[in-house]
């Protein structure tokens, strides 16, 4: 296969996980719930912030990476739950404590499909900073209350806390886990509403609703003519993703060893993403399972660390996302061959 890609490389992956777990609330989910679920228990931060273990995770990812923090030259964040603060930027104080303090800090908000995003626009930055030798994507929430119900506010997640940190640099200078072959999105904003039904614009946080319901203004939508149209938009999408990735990488379809998909419940990821990806590859690939429910944004950095950890050298992965069913997201790396 001709070399493909921008020539990057994702230098190292860490994932960082509070120590503390959590089961479903007693007497609130049923047997059937928890199967349809997929997911028995989450990691629970009762100490840590959302950038502390952001923090936690990218100076670990710094470490294996090779990389000195002071020579990163871009930082993106993502997130998608409050971080701590309000009228704050996350980026800087990651930045900050991560030892990155000559980057550019930058704050990113995309629902799931955040981080992504966020590498995306690092890889942008690489390419057109040619003198730039590294960039840092970190992603990390801690959905807690009174704001937020990790078992109830969406009946389509669980929500597990954890902090995720990614390298990026040049391939064939250091270190080399995966090289970035292609990351292709596609979005239809049309579907926005359904993350806001039919409710009206607030003033403050927490207008609509403490803790969070995600399921209100979905089932507003869902009642409307429109949420017919959403799952025939979400299939187009992702097939433009993913044969613009497949193309972009020169890869056959053939050649992915194994894929990622959201980390939603299993009724989700069952009956929605992987038939569909089956479809697009003509075949039932490897899927990566987990059982951190879904991790916001910082999941697919998690997916990306645990591509590293499946992939022998030169064996290809397929990571899929999308951001509330209006974005998605296919990226293809390569396990590097050092």
């Amino acid at each position: 296969m001709a070399e493909q890609g921008n020539g990057l490389s994702i230098k190292a992956a860490a994932a960082w996980f509070p120590p503390d777990k959590e089961i479903p609330p007693t007497g609130e989910l049923s047997p059937e719930d928890i199967e349809r679920i997929g997911v028995r228990e989450v990691t629970v931060a009762n100490e840590l912030a959302a950038p502390e273990m952001a923090v936690l995770a990218a100076r670990d990812a710094l470490g294996e990476s090779g990389v000195e923090p002071g020579t990163v030259g871009y930082l993106v964040h993502a997130h998608i739950y409050h971080q701590g603060f309000d009228l704050w930027s996350p980026a800087h104080y990651i930045a900050q404590e991560s030892g990155a303090v000559s980057s550019l800090p930058i704050n990113v908000q995309q629902t799931c499909n955040g981080a992504a995003l966020a590498l995306h626009l690092a890889a942008t930055w690489m390419t057109a900073t040619p003198d730039a030798s590294a960039a840092l994507v970190t992603a990390a929430d801690r959905f807690c209350g009174p704001g937020f119900d990790r078992w109830a506010s969406n009946d389509e997640a669980v929500y597990g806390d954890a902090g995720v940190a990614v390298v990026l640099g040049r391939r064939g200078d250091g270190n080399d886990l995966l090289d970035l072959l292609a990351l292709e999105m596609a979005a239809d904003p049309a579907f926005e509403t359904q993350m806001r039904g039919d409710d009206k614009f607030g003033l403050a946080p927490l207008w609509h609703s403490t803790p969070i319901d995600l399921n209100r203004p979905k089932n507003a939508f869902q009642a409307t003519a429109q949420a017919a149209q959403l799952a025939k938009s979400g299939i187009e999408k992702l097939y433009a993703a993913v044969q613009r990735s497949l193309a972009k990488a020169g890869v056959a379809p053939e050649d992915i060893r194994c894929v990622t998909v959201p980390r939603l419940i299993r009724h989700m990821r069952e009956n929605a993403f992987k038939p569909g990806v089956d479809l697009l590859l003509g075949r039932r690939p490897e899927y990566l399972e987990n059982a951190t429910g879904c991790l916001g944004p910082a999941e697919y950095l998690a997916d990306l660390a645990e591509m590293g950890a499946a992939l022998e050298p030169g064996e290809v992965g397929m990571l899929i996302q999308s951001g509330a069913g209006s974005t998605f997201s296919c990226t293809i790396v390569r396990r590097s061959v050092n």
